[in-house]
C-alpha cells in the first residue's frame, strides 16, 4: 500500500464512528477532553454515517475500515492484549481496580472500552474516553511507501496513538508496511523528548517527493526536524516544507487552512496561506542540504509545484463569512479523486466560489439514493450535513485516515 499525494484516487481509508463515550463528555471535562461544546451524539453519528456510507458506496465496503473492528481483531491475540493493558498501566498510571476491570472484560468487547471508556455491560466509565478519535487522520499517516505512527500534542489523545501502534505493528492489513514504520510513540520519545508532538492534520504529501508539515499548535519544530532527517536519510521524500501558522485554536492544524482538491485547484484561508501575513514562514529544506528556501506565501511555493493551480479563497474572501467558515471547516476537504472531495454543507460562500471555478456540487443523500459511482464523478464537491459534527472542531479531511491511494 502506498501514497503519493493527497490527491490521487483514495482506495482504502481507515475511519471510526463517534461512540458512547462522547455522550459522557460533561461540561466540566469538555476543555480537558478538546471538545468546545456538548454535542447532541444521536445526530453526530447520523451525520457520520452519512458519510461514511457514501465512502463506501465509492469506494467499495470492504476498502472503508472501522479503527475499532482492527482494534478488536488483534485482541484476539492474548499476549497482544495483555501488552496493551500493561501499557496503559503503566503510561495512564490506572488504579488497580481500573487494570482489574480491563483484564476481565470479554476480549471481543474490550476494543469498545478501551476507545469508549465505558464497560461493556455496567456502562460505568472505567477509564477516559477517546472522544477525538473520529478524527483519524491525526493518529498516523503514509507517505509514499512508509507509515508514520504520530504522537499527539494533548494528554487526551495519548491513548489514540498508543492504540494506533500496536495496530499498525499487529494487524496483518500493515504487513506491507514492516520495516517502513516510523514510530514517534516510541519509550525513548515519551522519556527523553516529552515536548514533542507531530499530529496527522499537519502532514500533506502535495507531491510524491515533496511533503509539508504545519508547525503548529498540535506540531512541534523539534518532530519536525526529527522526521524531515528520517525522510531524507531513508530517501522516501527530496523537499519537506515546513509551514509555521500561529499557536492558535482557529487553525489547530494546516489542514484547518489549506487543502488540495486536484493539480488545478486548492481550498485555503487566505490572510493566512495566500496573502503575505507576518505570523506565517514557508520553508523548504531539500535532501541536497542546498541553502533553505523561504517563501512569501504557501501561495507562491504550490505555483512552482503546479504551476495551472487556482487558489479558492474560504468564504470566497469575504469578510466576516470567510472566517466564519474557516472555522467551520471550509478549508478541510478530502480528495476521494482528483477533482472529486468531501466538504461540509453549511459552507455555503466556500462553495459558492467553488461553483464559480467549474465545480458541480451534490450532497450525500442525493449521492446515496441516485448509486453513484466514483466513476460518474468529475470535478464533483460532495456536501454532508454537520449540524453537530463541526462542533466537535474537525472536517472530512480530518475525519479520514488513508492507507492507500492510486
Amino acid at each position: 500500500m502506498t501514497i503519493h499525494s493527497e490527491i490521487q484516487t483514495l482506495k482504502k481509508v481507515i475511519i471510526h464512528e463517534p461512540d458512547l463515550g462522547i455522550e459522557h463528555i460533561s461540561p466540566e471535562i469538555a476543555e480537558q477532553l478538546l471538545y468546545d461544546d456538548i454535542v447532541f451524539l444521536p445526530r453526530m453519528i447520523e451525520e457520520h454515517f452519512a458519510f461514511t456510507e457514501t465512502l463506501r458506496q465509492l469506494l467499495g465496503k470492504e476498502n472503508v475500515y472501522e479503527l475499532d473492528d482492527l482494534l478488536r481483531e488483534i485482541l484476539d491475540n492474548e499476549s497482544v492484549r495483555d501488552e496493551i493493558i500493561e501499557f496503559l498501566f503503566e503510561k495512564e498510571d490506572l488504579g488497580l481496580g481500573q487494570y482489574e476491570k480491563l483484564k476481565q472484560i470479554d476480549p471481543k468487547q474490550l476494543a469498545s472500552t478501551l476507545i469508549s471508556g465505558l464497560h461493556p455491560e455496567t456502562q460505568e466509565m472505567i477509564i477516559a474516553p477517546l472522544p477525538n478519535l473520529v478524527f483519524t487522520r491525526d493518529i498516523g499517516c503514509v507517505i509514499n511507501d512508509h507509515i508514520l505512527i504520530c504522537k499527539a500534542n494533548k494528554t487526551a489523545r495519548i491513548r489514540e496513538n498508543f492504540l494506533t501502534k500496536f495496530i499498525i505493528h499487529h494487524h496483518p492489513l500493515f504487513a506491507s508496511f514492516k520495516d517502513k514504520i516510523i514510530d514517534f510513540v516510541i519509550d525513548e520519545n515519551l522519556e527523553k523528548d516529552a515536548g514533542i508532538s507531530i499530529e496527522g492534520g499537519d502532514v500533506m504529501l502535495i507531491h510524491p517527493r515533496h511533503l509539508l508539515i504545519g508547525e503548529s499548535e498540535r506540531t512541534t519544530l523539534d518532530a519536525i526536524f526529527e522526521l524531515k532527517q528520517i525522510l531524507f536519510d531513508k530517501d522516501i521524500v527530496d523537499f519537506v516544507t515546513v509551514v509555521e501558522i500561529p499557536n492558535e485554536r482557529y487553525c489547530m492544524h494546516l489542514d484547518t487552512i489549506f487543502t488540495l482538491l486536484d493539480e488545478n485547484t486548492c481550498v485555503g484561508f487566505a490572510p493566512l496561506m495566500f496573502e503575505k501575513n507576518d505570523k506565517v514562514d514557508i520553508i523548504t529544506y531539500s535532501k541536497d542540504n542546498k541553502r533553505a528556501t523561504l517563501y512569501p506565501t504557501l501561495k507562491e511555493l504550490i505555483k512552482e509545484i503546479y504551476p495551472n493551480m487556482n487558489f479558492v479563497s474560504c468564504g470566497n474572501g469575504i469578510s466576516p463569512f470567510a472566517q466564519r467558515e474557516q472555522w467551520t471547516d471550509g478549508c478541510n476537504f478530502v480528495t476521494v479523486k482528483p477533482g472529486v472531495a468531501y466538504t461540509y454543507e453549511r459552507n455555503i460562500y466556500t462553495l459558492k466560489a467553488l461553483v464559480e471555478n467549474g465545480f458541480s456540487i451534490i450532497t450525500a443523500s442525493q449521492l446515496l439514493e441516485a448509486k453513484t459511482s466514483l466513476n460518474d464523478l468529475e470535478k464533483t464537491i460532495i456536501t454532508l450535513s454537520s449540524a453537530e459534527l463541526s462542533r466537535a472542531r474537525g472536517g472530512p479531511h480530518c475525519m479520514t485516515f488513508p492507507i492507500c491511494r492510486a
